[in-house]
Formats: structure tokens, sequence, C-alpha cells
């Protein structure tokens, strides 16, 4: 309080803006939040089936990329792991790093391909899938090794 019975001002505190750290991590969280509520409404409406699972899987993922695009801290961090990741895989790898890490995600697409040009060949194309998703897992954790 003041001398002569006046009540203290009172500062309003400067209400902070958010600031974005990375667009691209903000645009593909909006994508993701879209998509999985999208799966999990159509989900709801029908059967329980994998749309459900699709929906949460989305719904996670969406919330770690705005978490990443609105908080500094996590950003840095999300961006010094990807230079350990690249580096480590420059070094294991050489040249060839963009190659041998992309193979597997080609695989998948291909498999995709394959359903589409010819439906009779499903068996095949999820068997491609899963060799395909098993490569990615197995190179990655490879190089987080050697990180």
């Amino acid at each position: 309080m003041r001398k002569g019975g006046g009540y203290a001002i009172i500062k309003k505190k400067k209400a902070r803006r958010t600031k974005i750290y990375s667009w691209k991590y903000l645009l593909c969280g909006l994508a993701m939040g879209a998509l999985g509520a999208l799966k999990l409404w159509r989900s709801m409406r029908a059967d329980f089936d994998n749309g459900f699972v699709m929906g949460l899987y989305c719904a996670v993922l969406s919330i770690r990329l705005l978490y990443v695009a609105l908080n500094e801290d996590a950003y840095e961090k999300d961006k010094t792991e990807s230079v350990e990741f690249r580096n480590a895989s420059r070094r294991m790898f050489g040249k060839w790093a963009a190659v041998v890490l992309n193979i597997g995600g080609a695989v998948v697409i291909g498999a995709l391909l394959l359903t589409l040009l010819n439906p009779n060949l499903a068996g095949i194309a999820i068997l491609l899938m899963l060799a395909g998703f098993l490569y990615e897992i197995i190179v990655n954790q490879m190089v987080k090794k050697r990180m």
C-alpha cells in the first residue's frame, strides 16, 4: 500500500505469445491430429477395428510433434539427436547412408504399389511390408548403438 491510503498498483503481466520453433513439426502435428481425429471418429461409428488403433497412434504422434514444435528444449534435443543420428549413419555406411536408411521405406511403398497393380498378390505384399519394417527397425537400432 502507498502512503495516503491508496491501494497498491497491481501490474498486469503481459501475455506471452507462443513461439513456434519448427513450422514443419507444427504442420505435421496438426495434420496428424486431424487424421487421428478422423480415424477415431470413423472407427467409433463403425466397429472397433484397426482404424481405432491407427487413430490413437496418430493422436499420440500429433502430441509429440506439437510438443517439439512449441517447446524450445524439446526442439533443441530433437535437433541434436537427428544430427548425431545422421553423423553416425554416415560413419557406418559412408556415402551410401541415405540409400541404406531408406531401402525399407522403398520396399514398403513398392509392396503397396504391388497390391494396387495386382490385388491377388496381397500375401506377398504383406510379407514385403513386414520385411521393410523389420529392416528399418534393425538398421535404426544398429545406428543408435553406434551413437
